[in-house]
């Protein structure tokens, strides 16, 4: 192509281009109606949202004294009812072996003594927060394979081997070693034990279950998930808080419902506009419209509650769910609109190209 046609054809995509923007603008009047409502519902749903949550304890830690001892004596029965009721179920069919020591041992990751010998530091009373068989979420995986290895896994993803009699004093007491086990080593001897009988993984899972909620209910509860392995310092500030897991759980079913509620006011505003398209307006660069006005709403509500949580220069105020709605916006709308934008583009290509091929053709025609 010389360069006159190069300028011709981007002259010729600016104004397709422009054509798009004209289609999809929102301009008119009753696309800015509906945007002031979507914004308007949006902003006071994130106005209202600080009351609302104060009102269910949103980002408070819980009280010590309304939980229990982590030795209480309903924790043990209920611990011990649960393991015989699972072994009542299985012995019958498979007797005695190693799955019942599995099922009835103390977890090993439970383990502090020695650790100071081995400078490893385990936060006394708070040594949940330092083992990953006590979190909510990475236990399942790590504490099961340490049930089933006795190892216990640090919150660094750092292996040492427990052993249940101290070298020592011959005694029966459980202490951390020196010998380092990698994770591959560790998860190899779970596969290992997993073959070797098909009971050993339920047990300890069945194990895991059961130590994960004696302790959630307890003084010192459990840690938030995970955090701990990526922030440890700010994960031991909650911890020393009393914020723990069920803190998070709680917290976490409020933001969800927060961005059920944005999500609700979308869909009422999107199907509400879609009733006034007309039946000559393309269904297409008429959704765009919906998106635009929803994406805009979300980004003004947005940006008040962070506007909100500055000035009051509380993080609570953060009404986390509407941001989450406003990603999701950012991330699905603006593929949508630019899907929509390149198919109108080759549509309105290809419609002046067949329209160039006729009149050649006419042309043609009337030559001959």
């Amino acid at each position: 192509m010389s360069e006159i046609e190069i300028q011709d054809s981007s002259l010729e995509l600016d104004k397709i281009n422009r054509q798009f923007c004209k289609k999809t603008s929102i301009i008119n009047k009753t696309d800015l109606s509906f945007l002031a409502i979507a914004t308007a519902l949006q902003v006071t749903k994130t106005l209202v949202f600080p009351y609302v949550a104060e009102k269910f304890e949103y980002g408070e830690g819980f009280d010590p004294s309304d939980r229990l001892d982590h030795d209480d004596r309903t924790i043990k029965e209920a611990h011990r009812e649960a393991n015989d009721k699972y072994r009542d179920r299985h012995i019958g069919k498979h007797g005695t072996d190693h799955w019942i020591n599995i099922l009835y041992q103390a977890v090993p990751y439970d383990i502090t003594r020695r650790s100071k010998d081995l400078g490893i530091n385990m936060g006394g009373k708070n040594h949940r927060l330092y083992t990953l068989g006590h979190d909510p979420i990475l236990g399942w995986i790590f504490g099961t394979a340490n049930i089933l290895t006795d190892c216990i896994t640090f919150n660094n993803f750092h292996t040492n081997r427990i052993s249940r009699a101290d070298p020592i004093t011959g005694k029966n007491k459980m202490i951390i070693t020196p010998e380092i086990v990698s994770l591959r080593s560790m998860f190899k001897e779970c596969y290992n034990e997993a073959i070797a009988d098909y009971l050993n993984l339920p047990a300890a899972l069945c194990a895991q279950a059961r130590h994960l909620k004696s302790d959630e209910f307890t003084k010192m509860g459990l840690p938030v998930p995970v955090l701990s392995s990526i922030n440890e310092n700010f994960a031991s500030k909650l911890y020393s808080e009393n914020y723990d897991a069920l803190c998070f759980a709680r917290d976490a079913k409020i933001v969800g419902a927060s961005f059920i509620v944005s999500k609700i006011f979308d869909i009422i505003i999107t199907l509400t506009h879609g009733l006034f398209r007309k039946e000559d307006e393309d269904k297409d660069l008429y959704e765009v419209r919906s998106r635009k006005l929803l994406l805009i709403s979300n980004s003004i509500a947005s940006t008040s509650t962070v506007i909100n949580a500055a000035i009051t220069s509380n993080p609570k105020n953060l009404d986390i769910g509407s941001l989450l709605n406003t990603v999701t916006h950012l991330f699905s709308d603006l593929r949508f609109i630019a899907g929509i934008k390149q198919e109108f583009i080759e549509s309105e290509i290809s419609y002046r190209l067949e329209k160039e091929i006729a009149e050649v053709d006419v042309m043609f025609a009337n030559i001959e």
